[in-house]
């Protein structure tokens, strides 16, 4: 029998709970079970889930791999869609998600398009990969769109899904060992649906799946700093993991993090010479 549950990676999360939990209960497909997973210092967002009859998983602050790898293992399910606490899910986004991956035996992941709050601007669609500039884009030697077409129709394959709402199977989930968790935020997804694709199982983007993400709303501008450390680091991991030596070295050479730290001006001189 075909089981779905949901797990949610809260981190100060009380004003965005009540939204994504109601609409993972509204939908032609509803979870079986909601797990909150949450690594608050406050306990207002852990204790705000269990009020809105979902199961909580209080953790430490260890990054997003790790809250839903702990998810994951706590529920026991076919599918477990995995989110974010400030999305919203259309009624119809899990159905086809879960659709999207019984029509295939060979995926791993399904991703939905991802509009802004207010449901007006596609944020987040197909994600194409290329070759590309070393500088000014988020992988050296590649660009990345991540809002590529189709915005409607058939599902269509998809580089990776992305971990603000995706869909996995779950017992590929943890053949893979999970979300390495040495990445604290940032290129987990990724490296996830890389492990996941050498071993031939794709991911696939479905656009009728829609949900609405308030990106960024659990951050805040002193945690920024840490954001963006782990993102260098992750993208030299994922690098030194994923790519052959040579494409690896390039990337670490051309990446933000070894750009700044072997860059001895001031920061106000290289602020003037980057033009921003």
């Amino acid at each position: 029998m075909t089981t779905v549950a949901a797990v949610i990676s809260s981190y100060r999360s009380a004003a965005d709970l009540p939204e994504c939990v109601r609409s993972l209960r509204a939908g032609t497909v509803a979870p079986d079970r909601i797990v909150i997973v949450d690594a608050s210092p406050d306990g207002e967002s852990a204790e705000l889930g269990r009020s809105l009859g979902a199961e909580v998983i209080e953790l430490d602050n260890r990054g997003l791999g790790c809250l839903y790898n702990h998810g994951v293992e706590h529920v026991a399910a076919t599918y477990v869609a995995l989110t974010n606490a400030d999305v919203a899910f259309d009624a119809r986004c899990i159905a086809l998600l879960v659709q999207s991956l019984e029509d295939d035996d060979s995926l791993f992941a399904a991703d939905p398009r991802q509009l802004d709050w207010s449901g007006e601007r596609t944020i987040r669609a197909r994600t194409t990969l290329r070759r590309g500039p070393l500088l000014r884009t988020p992988i050296p030697g590649l660009t990345v769109d991540p809002v590529a077409p189709p915005y409607a129709g058939a599902p269509v394959a998809t580089a990776y899904a992305n971990a603000g709402a995706m869909l996995v199977r779950r017992e590929r989930m943890l053949e893979l060992g999970g979300f390495d968790e040495t990445f604290f935020m940032d290129f987990e997804d990724i490296d996830l649906c890389w492990r996941a694709w050498l071993r031939g199982w794709g991911s696939v983007y479905v656009p009728d799946a829609v949900v609405r993400h308030r990106v960024g709303a659990s951050t805040d501008l002193n945690a920024a700093p840490r954001r963006l450390a782990s993102s260098h680091l992750n993208l030299a991991r994922f690098a030194l993991k994923s790519f052959p030596a040579r494409a690896a070295g390039r990337v670490m050479l051309a990446s933000p993090g070894h750009r700044a730290s072997s860059d001895r001006r001031s920061p106000r001189q290289r602020s003037s010479c980057r033009g921003f």
